[in-house]
């Protein structure tokens, strides 16, 4: 039953507060229109989670993926610059480029074979020279354009914005179903309904658990675990045969690895721990004998083919999908908001979107 408070309803509900959320909210109120924000933070969400890396050259996927996630790489620069200017707050933003170590012969071998023609390779003494801390490698591939940002800062930058934002209502509650007739109404577990004229399902891994949505959600909770130690003896990202490495500006420097089908469960393991501490040891031999600080793990939202889940829904133009980012949430999070403020508007794309509608799952099974 619609109430009275129909009528007043915003333009737009985005549903998830994680980084895409958050900045599909400030892209559309940016753009004029009135937006209500519903969620909550949830345990294992991968936005926190994360580690930040901006790798398209290395976490390749096969398809327009790839040159979607240079485009975004390449927004970085000017999407944190304009946060630091509305906010105050300077994102770490590491863009000294990722080097992809070999240790042994054969991963020489294989680097090599794998090398993408905008990467060089570095021979031993070189790559000694940008990381001494990786003088026991035998050299690597060199992916200069590549690197990192802080995305736990990057979220609290994002929040800062909307939460101060004028033409934006942050509600906490997660929603549990939402319907389409003949306003979007959306059913918090609370109780409350949010109505509105559109919505932005941007839930992350948790997008499978709204009732009432036209079709299935082709997404699942991938579990990755990460360990952070207090040392960073690395400028930049490094990837070794079986994980890498993230070092944050704030002196602390992450390891993760792992990708895990566990359904919801965000807990480390022992196995887990153990497999990203041997990780790190082989990538940077001091860690060995070093206690890592924190273990914890997230979620990420692993689509059917790994690629985004974009646009309106066929069906039912009133839900705009911006979820299933795989391993490239964070990479991904500025061009998405761009792509999906512009499609509310009405206004040109700065990047297409349309290999990534929902409808490409159509015909396939999971």
């Amino acid at each position: 039953m619609i109430n009275d408070s129909s009528r007043s309803a915003p333009d737009v509900l985005v549903i998830g507060t994680g980084l895409i959320g958050l900045a599909c909210a400030v892209a559309a109120a940016e753009r004029g229109f009135r937006v209500q924000v519903v969620g909550q933070p949830r345990t294992g969400e991968a936005s926190l989670a994360a580690a930040g890396m901006l790798a398209p050259s290395i976490e390749r996927s096969e398809g327009p993926g790839s040159d979607f996630g240079v485009s975004a790489r390449d927004r970085y620069p000017q999407y944190v610059a304009w946060l630091r200017e509305r906010t105050g707050i300077d994102v770490p933003l590491n863009r000294d480029g990722i080097i992809q170590v070999a240790l042994s012969e054969a991963g020489v071998r294989g680097l090599r074979r794998a090398q993408p023609p905008d990467s060089r390779w570095l021979e031993r003494a070189e790559m000694t020279e940008l990381e001494p801390a990786l003088s026991h490698g035998l050299g690597g591939v060199f992916h200069e354009h590549d690197g990192a940002v802080d995305n736990v800062i990057l979220h609290e930058a994002l929040r800062t914005v909307a939460t101060s934002h004028p033409q934006i209502t942050m509600t906490y509650d997660l929603v549990a179903e939402i319907g389409f007739s003949p306003f979007v109404a959306a059913v918090g577990r609370t109780g409350t309904t949010y109505f509105a004229e559109r919505a932005v399902l941007a839930a992350g891994a948790w997008s499978t658990t709204i009732a009432g949505l036209p079709r299935a959600i082709p997404v699942e909770p991938v579990r990755g675990q990460m360990l952070a130690y207090s040392a960073t003896p690395l400028r930049r990202v490094v990837y070794g045969p079986t994980g890498y490495i993230v070092p944050r500006a704030s002196g602390r420097t992450l390891i993760g690895a792992t990708m895990e089908r566990t359904g919801f469960d965000s807990a480390t393991t022992p196995e887990g721990v153990d497999r990203l501490r041997r990780c790190a040891a082989e990538i940077l031999p001091g860690f060995a004998a070093l206690e890592p600080a924190e273990a914890w793990a997230g979620l990420r939202p692993i689509s059917l083919d790994l690629q985004p889940i974009l646009g309106a829904d066929p069906a039912e133009e009133r839900l705009v999908y911006a979820t299933g980012h795989s391993r490239n949430g964070v990479l991904m999070t500025p061009l998405t908001a761009d792509c999906i403020g512009a499609l509310l508007a009405g206004d040109a794309l700065p990047a297409d979107i349309s290999p990534f509608n929902i409808e490409r799952f159509a015909d396939r099974s999971e």
